[in-house]
Order: C-alpha cells, then structure tokens, then sequence
C-alpha cells in the first residue's frame, strides 16, 4: 500500500483522569483512518484535502468526550512490520484497548512483490502482539482482513494486473488469513470485528455489475466514505 507521511494522530479530548486511550494498530487503511475532509491532511508543510473521511475520524465524532483515539497504522506494513514497533506504538502508550486490523500486505504482497507474510508467521507473529498487549492490561479487539478487488474476476491495482486464478488464490488466503484472526479470538478472549464477513456481504448485495472497485473501496482496497462508515460502525459498539 502506498506510503502515507502521516503516522498517528490523536483526537481532541479532554484530558482527566478519567480518559479511556484507544489506539488502532494497522498499515495504510488504518493509517488514512485519521483523514479529516474538513480539516484535512498535513502534507510536505501544507493542508492536503481527503476526498474521504476516515473510520477513525468518523469515530471521534461519536464517542465520549473522555475517549482518545490514536492512529497507529503505517502505509505498507504486515505482521512483520507490527512486530518492529507494537511496544513503542502501543504498548508505551498504555492503552485501555486496541484494534487490530493488519493482513492485506500480508496477502497482497506475496503476488506483487513476493514480500507477503507465510500464513504461520501471520499467526505466530499476532500472537505474540496479542499476548503482550493482554499483559500490558489493555483489551484487544481483533479485526479480519478486508478485501483486494471487489469483483469475481481478474483485478488491477497500482497497474499490477491478476488473472482470474491468481485472484482464486488471493481471495482463499484472505478467507484462510481471516480464519486465523477468528482463531485467535478466541484462543485470546477478544472480542472480534468480522470485516472480511461483514465487506462480502456488503459487496454481494450491492454490487450487481461485478465492478472490482467503488462499492466499498476506491481501488479495489483503500476505502471510500461506504467502507469507512461500514467499519466505524461496527467498531462504535466496542469503545462507547
């Protein structure tokens, strides 16, 4: 995914004692999270201008006033990446809870670049992230991987093209990386965000034309105004 200068950013709220920290940990979906039409982007010194608006951003403007919200996503990342960074991202910071949501690299690259994540360092490597975020006392809420195309069919992203099989492929290990996310649930006693469950069905209904992007998604991945307010949607029901 592409590299996004921006790597966190923190929602303006009262500071008590009172305050509930929530940071969400992820790559580049999670890391554009954060964008704010109205406000818009820091980039290069100057104000860019999203054409949406963030899950993250939709979400500060519905949860409590004693609530932080912190984007910790980075554009590109996988398992591999989090495992580099979760205890300065996350586990300095304290948090009370934690999303989750990392495994498109992890799938994608493996055809792009031959960089993807082998499905048992995805597992092994979230587990370890789990466990000492547990430790650290703060409660985790996992979140499947969503989608790369939205179509049945062949698929271009970032020029890359894919033929129908090697679509197949991409499609099974999404459903087989989201089956470890679900597996992990509940080896950890988290609560669970099905996204990879919830955009299927999305797509399934409202995307008669078999398109491979513009239902939930502006490319096939990244996420439009539909896709942001499909996941704070579901994620409102665990921080309030």
């Amino acid at each position: 995914m592409k590299k996004i200068l921006i790597l966190s950013i923190i929602a303006m709220t009262s500071c008590t004692s009172s305050n509930k920290k929530i940071i969400f940990l992820g790559d580049s979906i999670t890391e554009a999270g954060v964008y704010d039409t109205e406000v818009g982007i820091p980039y290069d010194g100057e104000l860019i201008y999203p054409n949406y608006n963030g899950f993250i951003t939709l979400l500060s403007r519905n949860v409590e006033e004693n609530i932080e919200l912190i984007g910790k996503g980075i554009g590109g990342d996988k398992v591999s990446d989090l495992l580099t960074r979760y205890r300065d991202d996350v586990i300095k910071l304290n948090p009370d809870k934690v999303f989750i949501y990392i495994g498109i690299n992890d799938v994608w690259h493996k055809y792009d670049f031959g960089t993807g994540s082998d499905i048992d360092l995805y597992e092994n490597g979230l587990r370890q992230i789990i466990s000492d975020i547990k430790d650290n006392g703060a409660e985790v809420i996992l979140c499947t991987p969503t989608v790369i195309g939205e179509n049945k069919g062949e698929f271009t992203l970032v020029n890359q093209f894919k033929d129908l099989e090697t679509m197949e492929i991409m499609n099974k290990d999404l459903d087989d990386y989201s089956d470890v996310i679900r597996k992990l649930s509940v080896e950890f006693n988290t609560e669970l965000v099905d996204l990879r469950k919830i955009f299927m069905n999305y797509i399934s209904e409202n995307n008669p034309d078999n398109n491979p992007s513009g239902i939930t998604t502006y490319d096939g991945v990244h996420l439009n105004d539909i896709g942001n307010k499909l996941i704070a949607n579901e994620m409102i029901k665990f921080i309030n």
